[in-house]
């Protein structure tokens, strides 16, 4: 669901994710159950959004994605390119993200009560907060069909993954309440149709059926410590608690015994949504064209029968929560320069500013369960690639981009975003006319982002992490192509 910052402790919900009686026959569940068993993994564009729609793709940057007709992958690229095809057009594969992204800084409690002279600070506990390879390796699939009807129309259909995030922190990671589970994954079913206005102008649309899941664990950490501080001061005559705050004080010393005590968790389940995608490209000449996509916003309502929030001291009720995921667009260009070599490039902007809040509340009577401002703003993905056909069996590609995040003035722990630079290298090889295999490899660099994260716990204290994040990744694809 990054969902990429669903990162409180006491104030979060836990906003499970419910089918909504959505029934499908037991094979259709079982592909898609599979699909999603190797789907969530780390992100690697902005934010939690994933740019691994092909392996072909992936050795040239993802550079000319809206003008490039390699195979059929244009299902999620640009539909408007399968007007270009004139046989039947398979492919299935996969990009396997080993992301090492490690997190370094410190974290404190404080609070107001335990004041002194010798103390001004209010300081209960402090301890490490640093934890390496949170983001755990992961496949991303895809799979995609294209059937032209005539010389004008063909239809097309795909899955792949548009959005998804895995991030996991160790059960007695002193920051749990910033980051310990958050898994999120939105499986894109498309079905696609494209028409030849003119010889060299064709329009294409798309209808997108998106399956969502996620997993939300936070856990006590160093609020445990400073739980046991208090108590031991309390129990020794060294502190004096208001009565006011006695009760809530009782309450957390009872509950909160350990540093893997679950505060929030969120249990898998499965939601559905709804979206479009359109393209139009325009072909100079058999050598050069240029293809302009736009996928449409997602909005997906995750519902709990219960939810859980200690903040609100309500367990078992039914909450819910909106992820108002971006529209993007994106604009290509593809130039065939000479017979053997072509050059290609993208612009692509994402519309993250509409992921202001998340906000999660209580169906009863609207109360407030979790309620997190998320400060993303607009990002944009720059590429740009070449392709060198060496014969009639290999072809060659390579490709530079630069992503930026969408995260920049409020990072998040659970959600590591940062700007990056992509550098790829791909081929193609053809073993018949009709069969060929895509072979893709990335290395993903980013920024080192310094951020701090503050939660309140129970009005009594603050929790306060300073990070400094590092992020890295290697991609590697593979994809097989049948033209028939």
């Amino acid at each position: 669901m990054d969902l990429h910052s669903i990162d409180s402790g006491f104030r979060i919900a836990q906003i499970f994710i419910y089918n909504k009686g959505f029934q499908m026959k037991k094979f259709n569940q079982s592909v898609l159950a599979t699909a999603m068993l190797f789907a969530a993994g780390g992100a690697s564009a902005a934010a939690f959004q994933l740019s691994e729609v092909s392996t072909s793709g992936l050795g040239r940057a993802y550079a000319g994605e809206a003008a490039i007709a390699d195979n059929a992958s244009v299902v999620a690229t640009n539909p408007a390119l399968m007007s270009l095809f004139k046989t039947n057009q398979f492919s299935v594969g996969g990009v396997y993200v080993d992301s090492k992204i490690n997190m370094n800084g410190d974290v404190n409690v404080t609070s107001p009560l335990a004041m002194s002279q010798l103390n001004p600070k209010g300081l209960l506990a402090s301890n490490s907060a640093s934890h390496r390879s949170i983001v755990p390796g992961s496949l991303v699939p895809n799979m995609y069909f294209v059937a032209p009807i005539n010389d004008k129309f063909a239809l097309g259909g795909g899955m792949n993954v548009n959005f998804g995030l895995k991030s996991e922190y160790d059960n007695k990671y002193n920051g749990g309440v910033f980051g310990g589970t958050t898994d999120l994954t939105a499986l894109n079913l498309n079905l696609s149709g494209s028409y030849r206005v003119t010889e060299g102008f064709s329009a294409g649309l798309g209808l997108n059926a998106i399956y969502a899941q996620a997993k939300i664990e936070r856990r006590a950490g160093i609020i445990s410590d400073a739980v046991s501080r208090v108590g031991t001061a309390i129990d020794k005559g060294l502190i004096n608690i208001p009565n006011e705050y006695a009760p809530t004080v009782k309450v957390l010393r009872h509950s909160i015994t350990s540093k893997d005590k679950i505060l929030t968790q969120l249990q898998d389940k499965a939601d559905w949504a709804f979206a479009w995608n359109a393209g139009v490209m325009y072909q100079f000449n058999e050598n050069h064209r240029i293809g302009l996509s736009y996928h449409s916003k997602v909005d997906i309502d995750f519902t709990d029968h219960t939810a859980t929030s200690l903040q609100a001291h309500r367990i078992g009720q039914e909450g819910g929560l909106k992820l108002n995921l971006p529209d993007y667009l994106e604009f290509s260009g593809f130039h065939q320069l000479t017979e053997k070599f072509a050059m290609h490039y993208s612009y692509k902007y994402s519309h993250w500013s509409r992921l202001k809040n998340l906000y999660a509340s209580y169906h009863s009577d609207g109360k407030e369960a979790f309620h997190k401002k998320m400060y993303y703003r607009n990002s944009s993905r720059i590429a740009l690639g070449g392709t060198y056909n060496v014969d009639d069996k290999l072809t060659l590609r390579a490709g530079i981009a630069y992503d930026q995040a969408a995260a920049t003035e409020h990072a998040s722990a659970a959600i590591p975003d940062t700007d990056r630079m992509w550098y790829s290298l791909g081929a193609t090889y053809k073993f018949t006319p009709n069969l060929s295999v895509d072979l893709g490899y990335a290395y993903l660099k980013g920024k080192k982002v310094k951020f701090t994260e503050k939660q309140t716990v129970a009005s009594l204290a603050t929790v306060t992490a300073n990070y400094t994040s590092k992020a890295s990744a290697n991609l590697y694809g593979l994809n097989l192509n049948y033209s028939f």
